[in-house]
């Protein structure tokens, strides 16, 4: 018989109160619960309390030193460089210091384990160190144990060129000091020597050359002197010259201006040489015309000629006036012979005529061109020909030319006494400056180079190099980090967990028939809650456990409990697919995920089989969304990959309810998932 389906809000409260029942009757089923609450927790205060900040407790590890550095003397300096290298080192508290007298006691200690490590200072550490002869001559020597304690075994390794550094930094501080006091002053005059030397040796090696480039000068200024005289004299002929043509060539210029613009007065206009253009084009085509009429006149002389033929061969047989019409008519045919010869002649003549009008014409027209453009280049000569005034002044310059010419030839001739005497003073100041110059260099090969002393101060030469570091999305320290590991890995655990403690895919019989979302919902609706407290308390135990300072706190609430529902979606499938096999597959993937999520190594440092994984995973997308809510990193854009976590889920939840089959159990085979007996 099958049961009446109730509201789907009614199947859900029902699911809900059968699976309340296991609670209200096993105690210890309550109790599981209580406790599971606080697995994620317990097992990150465990994980996290172990690896929270290890730096600041190096203080506790004991830590050797032995100095058997007999000392040295350095420039009338007593040196004992061991014992300011220890006392350097407790000042610094880095480590529980204790000192030894005797080192293999303190190395016996080391292999005992009652040291973690030893640091010993060799008898001829000072004397082999401070003159600096050679890289690595003092040796510091520092023993531990790796198979005791491993950790321990990593500081020393650390610590070595550390204190390494510290030494070369104080002996560096120590041997610049004393060079720099006693060459300082020394450094200074012969610096301040060798500049002014330098500058006066530049002042006079640039006189030398101004000198020598003034010499050429005066050479080059003399020789063209020379060649200017005689020019300069042809010159002054030229001008004269010039100046008599120049007046010939302004009456010549006149006489043409004149004549051009009596040319241009007499031509004919433009309109009359045009009329004529045009009367010998009318000639020649009346003559073409009185041919053609003659031809037509010709032609019908023909014709009557003809017809008087024919008019006096009918008028023979005429009676009475027969014999006279054809007299008559034989008088006008020779008559009209006579025309027609008469016409062809006078066609002859006419096309002749015709002919002789036809090149007429075309001689007209080249004539009329020619005579159009010769007087508009008449007229364009005519103006720009100059005037009166302009030919005045013309002949007045050619005059001040002559008078110029005439001058300067008269300035020349104490020009080259003055050339004389300045080539006579340049070539003694040369003759000084090439002296002093070689002096100067002589002075200044003479002096030493430099005093070897580096530049700087004595702490910049000790520590040349200071790095700057920059810190984006900073994380307080060590433990915080691993935070973003463990954190997740205790919400899947929580999660696991969860799959053990509750019937993930059995139902009570009452309950089987309905919906199966309804079933769904609330068969996850106690682990969700479970798992969400889970993830409140993780929250609570970083902030108020560890004084982790949340930013956003909300979006770091936010992270944890999606990514708690979301791995308890995906245990939920891998129960419903396989079983209690899907538990043990959670918790290998588990390990799958710590490795290709990149919460502890980058992931470009795993196997190319987490690289392909490592989009795939929610623990990926999780760690992600951590490190945006709790750091700011990613610029602090959280929901982007806290969507793609809620896909997961989501998409996980969704083909739970539609894949795998329920174990439907009597009233009376309803228990909780463990045996609590």
């Amino acid at each position: 018989m099958t049961p009446t389906r109730a509201p789907w809000r009614e199947q859900v409260r029902s699911v809900i109160h059968w699976e309340w029942t296991l609670l209200r009757d096993w105690p210890r089923l309550r109790w599981a619960v209580l406790g599971l609450v606080f697995v994620p927790a317990v097992y990150t205060l465990l994980s996290l309390s172990s690896a929270w900040d290890p730096a600041s407790h190096s203080r506790s590890l004991p830590v050797g030193l032995v100095n058997g550095d007999l000392g040295a003397s350095y420039r009338e300096r007593e040196l004992n460089l061991g014992a300011q290298v220890l006392d350097a080192l407790e000042q610094a508290a880095q480590f529980d210091y204790r000192r030894y007298a005797d080192a293999e006691a303190a190395r016996a200690d080391v292999r005992q384990g009652r040291l973690d490590f030893l640091l010993i200072i060799p008898p001829e550490f000072s004397r082999q160190a401070v003159p600096g002869e050679a890289p690595g001559a003092g040796k510091l020597i520092v023993y531990t144990s790796e198979g005791n304690d491993y950790f321990a075994a990593a500081f020393a390794r650390r610590f070595a060129p550390e204190v390494a550094a510290r030494v070369n930094a104080m002996l560096n501080e120590a041997r610049w000091s004393l060079v720099l006091d006693r060459a300082a002053g020394s450094q200074k005059s012969l610096e301040a020597l060798r500049q002014s030397l330098a500058e006066l040796g530049q002042g006079a090696g640039e006189l030398r050359d101004g000198v020598a480039r003034a010499r050429d000068g005066a050479q080059t200024l003399s020789r063209g002197s020379a060649r200017a005289t005689p020019a300069l004299e042809r010159l002054q002929a030229g001008s004269r010259s010039a100046a008599d043509n120049g007046l010939l060539l302004a009456g010549g210029v006149r006489q043409l201006n004149g004549t051009l613009r009596a040319m241009e007065s007499r031509r004919p206009a433009d309109a009359e040489v045009q009329a004529l253009r045009a009367g010998a084009r009318t000639l020649a085509e009346g003559h073409r015309e009185l041919g053609r009429n003659l031809e037509l006149a010709q032609t019908g002389a023909v014709r009557l000629e003809e017809g008087l033929e024919a008019l006096k061969e009918s008028a023979d047989g005429i009676p009475l006036v027969g014999g006279r019409l054809a007299e008559g008519a034989g008088q006008l045919r020779g008559g009209a012979g006579q025309l027609a010869e008469g016409l062809g002649s006078m066609r002859e003549g006419q096309s002749r005529l015709a002919a002789g009008a036809t090149r007429l014409d075309e001689s007209v027209f080249v004539m009329t061109e020619g005579v159009m453009r010769s007087g508009a280049a008449l007229t364009g000569i005519v103006s720009r020909l100059p005037d009166e005034a302009r030919l005045d002044q013309f002949v007045s310059g050619l005059r001040e030319l002559a008078a110029g010419t005439q001058a300067v030839s008269v300035g020349l001739e104490p020009l080259d006494e003055g050339l004389q005497g300045l080539q006579a003073g340049l070539k003694t100041l040369a003759d000084g400056s090439v002296r002093l110059s070689s002096g100067l260099t002589l002075v200044l090969q003479a002096l030493p180079g430099e005093v070897n002393v580096p530049g700087g101060s004595a702490p910049g030469m000790a520590a040349s190099v200071e790095p700057v570091l920059q810190v984006q999305a900073p994380v307080a320290n060590q433990g915080l980090a691993l935070a973003v590991n463990f954190v997740p890995l205790s919400l899947w655990v929580g999660a696991v967990t969860a799959a053990f403690l509750f019937h993930l895919r059995r139902l009570r019989e009452p309950t089987a028939g309905f919906a199966r979302s309804a079933q769904v919902a609330g068969k996850l609706a106690i682990p969700a809650a479970v798992v969400l407290l889970q993830a409140l308390l993780m929250v609570l135990l970083l902030r108020l456990g560890f004084g982790v300072e949340l930013e956003r706190p909300l979006a770091f609430a936010a992270v944890l409990a999606s990514a708690s529902l979301c791995f308890l979606s995906v245990v939920f499938l891998l129960v419903r697919l396989l079983g209690d096999l899907g538990k043990v597959l959670a918790v290998l993937l588990l390990i799958v995920q710590i490795g290709a999520a990149g919460a502890l190594l980058p992931i470009q440092l795993s196997t190319p089989l987490f690289q392909t994984l490592h989009p795939l995973l929610p623990f990926t997308w999780v760690v992600k969304s951590f490190r945006a809510a709790l750091f700011g990193a990613f610029d602090g854009q959280w929901l982007a990959p806290l969507g793609v976590v809620l896909s997961i889920g989501a998409g996980a939840l969704l083909l739970a309810m539609l894949v795998g089959r329920w174990r439907v159990l009597a009233p009376a085979q309803w228990r909780p998932a463990l045996d609590l007996d």
